[in-house]
């Protein structure tokens, strides 16, 4: 909660007066769960005990009359006189006048009773029914509202003894001594049952008076207790508290409190009490800190005093003392940081201009060696291609007689191509470094390109003893692209394939269609040979200009390093990636995938 823009904060007393409300509420609520339960089984307990105890009193009742018949039905001449008094109207005659004198009632009843007043009412009949289905059931209790005062009913079985078979025993609708037919029960059977109502409201009264009293003695006690609970921690912990936060107060607002009349003077902290006569501190330190001592603990009494409370007092000393000696310095302080700053400042700025300089004079350089290497490279080109030509005319012109200067000429030939080839890299390279290069783009068919490039490697291949073959797949389309550059990757790829693969070994060009994980086609160029390898470590290196695995490498077969650096820059030139898949004494796996960017033809 919020009151104009700022939260509102609930002090310590309340919360602690709450808290206690809360747990006073929680308390009472347990104990007069815990003391209503504990009424309510006394209440039924002393209820059952006086049903058990009345329905004993009239068994033995119908027992005694039971036991006197021959006494009661016999004459003192041994002749037999019924008398027509019998336990059961004993029983009932009793229990009738017991019911008129007393709020119980008492009467003996069974499913099918002789007389109709004994006929058993929804409960006794739903008990009577409960003993017939359980035989270890023998009594049924619980509370029922009649006429709409609250009774306890207790209904207990009543079994067939060896005396009741006289008048209810066998065999069935044969006439008793009083007249009625027999039942034809048999000893242990449930003849029907007894049944008590007593009144539950005197019991309920006294189970509601005891709850209250004992509520009220509950609820003085623990106010008592919250209230010295309340007061003890208000003296150990809120009351210091309380001191320690005016002490804050008067540090953070001291000017304020001055014009309260408090003094501004300010208090130097120490082992040694202070005295109200020392000089003043510097200007510029804390003012409104107070005195030590002044929350001592003579002040509270030595019972609301507290170690934790004591020691928090004397660390707020410590640091206030602390606080004054930083104060002092802090300006001092702030001003040599600023001053180191603005130095670091000025010096990041003449670095920065520094930087720009040099990036200059690097960006210049660039520039010139790149146009050196084109200047070089264009130069170095024409005179190779002369040579080349006059040497095809030479060897045109020399007879098979001469076989040595044949093979002189031929070697003139093919490493005067290999320098065409190298220079050709350079002045690409540089091109493309320039930004001079671009990409004149058309309709490429793989198949005419791999073609070429076979018709081209195919006879060194021969001639050095190693397998080249091609396959261009039948689902491969045309794209679009630069024929040029793509004849450029494809050369320098399986040029250096079968440079690197020993006689007897294997190039195979494969090229193919495939879709990437977002089922975009893009056109897959694999130049795989069972050369040397190339170690995992060196793997990215090949890429680079003018790096190759070693320089054992460079001694046996030669090269430049531009040819894989060209062919990384004009693949990505078109789209496409480059990798390579090697293991030494293994040989090696390049693949080239471009995008397939089939020309409308609608």
């Amino acid at each position: 909660m919020t009151i104009f823009g700022r939260q509102r904060k609930i002090g310590l007393r309340t919360k602690l007066i709450g808290l206690l409300t809360v747990v006073l509420v929680l308390i009472s609520a347990v104990f007069l769960a815990f003391t209503y339960d504990d009424q309510s089984r006394r209440a039924e307990t002393d209820l059952l005990e006086k049903s058990r105890v009345l329905v004993t009193e009239m068994d033995a009742m119908w027992d005694f009359i039971s036991l006197n018949q021959n006494v009661i039905n016999y004459t003192s001449d041994g002749e037999y006189d019924y008398k027509g008094l019998h336990c059961a109207i004993a029983g009932k005659s009793v229990a009738a006048l017991f019911s008129e004198k007393t709020d119980y009632s008492i009467r003996f009843t069974n499913l099918n009773p002789r007389n109709i007043y004994n006929t058993p009412d929804a409960y006794e009949a739903a008990a009577i029914e409960t003993f017939l289905a359980d035989k270890d059931t023998d009594e049924v209790w619980g509370y029922q509202t009649e006429g709409g005062d609250q009774v306890f009913r207790y209904v207990r079985a009543m079994d067939v003894s060896n005396d009741c078979t006289e008048c209810h025993g066998q065999p069935a609708g044969e006439l008793d001594a009083t007249g009625y037919p027999k039942e034809g029960w048999s000893v242990g059977d449930v003849a029907g049952a007894v049944s008590v109502v007593v009144p539950a409201d005197g019991a309920m009264t006294n189970m509601r008076d005891a709850i209250i009293s004992n509520m009220m003695f509950f609820l003085a006690v623990v106010a008592a207790m919250a209230l010295l609970i309340y007061v003890v921690i208000s003296r150990l912990i809120t009351e210091p508290l309380t001191e320690l936060r005016a002490s804050f107060s008067r540090v953070a607002e001291p000017d304020a409190h001055a014009t309260e009349g408090e003094t501004t003077t300010p208090r130097v902290f120490g082992p040694a009490a202070v005295d109200a006569n020392e000089p003043a501190l510097a200007p510029g330190c804390l003012r409104g800190l107070p005195a030590r001592g002044s929350l001592a603990t003579t002040d509270r009494g030595v019972l609301y005093s507290s170690r934790e409370i004591d020691d928090l007092i004397e660390q707020y000393h410590s640091m206030a003392q602390r606080l004054e000696e930083l104060y002092g310095s802090l300006e001092s302080q702030v001003a040599e940081r600023t001053e180191q700053l603005s130095r670091a400042n000025a010096e990041l700025e003449r670095q920065r201009r520094r930087v720009e300089e040099i990036n200059a004079q690097l960006a210049r350089d660039n520039q010139y060696k790149s146009d050196f290497l084109a200047i070089v490279s264009h130069e170095l080109r024409t005179p190779l291609t002369t040579i080349l030509a006059f040497a095809e005319l030479l060897g045109e012109s020399i007879g098979p007689g001469r076989p040595e200067a044949r093979r002189q000429l031929e070697e003139i030939g093919k490493n005067g191509a290999i320098l065409l080839e190298m220079v050709d890299n350079v002045l690409e390279c540089a091109r493309i470094q320039a930004g001079s290069e671009t990409l004149n783009l058309e309709l490429v068919d793989l198949n005419d390109l791999v073609g070429m490039v076979e018709s081209a490697m195919a006879p060194v291949a021969a001639k050095k003893g190693v397998a080249f073959t091609t396959r261009v797949d039948f689902d491969v389309p045309l794209i679009m692209g630069d024929w040029e550059k793509l004849r450029r990757v494809l050369a320098n790829l399986t040029s250096n394939a079968v440079k690197f693969t020993d006689a007897g070994g294997e190039v195979a060009v494969r090229v193919c269609c495939e879709a990437d994980e977002d089922d975009a086609r893009k056109v897959v160029m694999r130049v795989t040979d069972t050369g040397i390898g190339i170690p995992k470590e060196a793997q990215e290196l090949i890429f680079e200009r003018f790096r190759q695995e070693n320089m054992s490498t460079v001694r046996r077969y030669g090269g430049s390093g531009l040819g894989l650096s060209l062919v990384k820059d004009l693949v990505a030139m078109m789209g496409g990636t480059v990798a390579v898949a090697s293991e030494p004494g293994c040989g090696s796996t390049f693949t080239v995938e471009l995008p397939v960017e089939e020309e409308d033809h609608d």
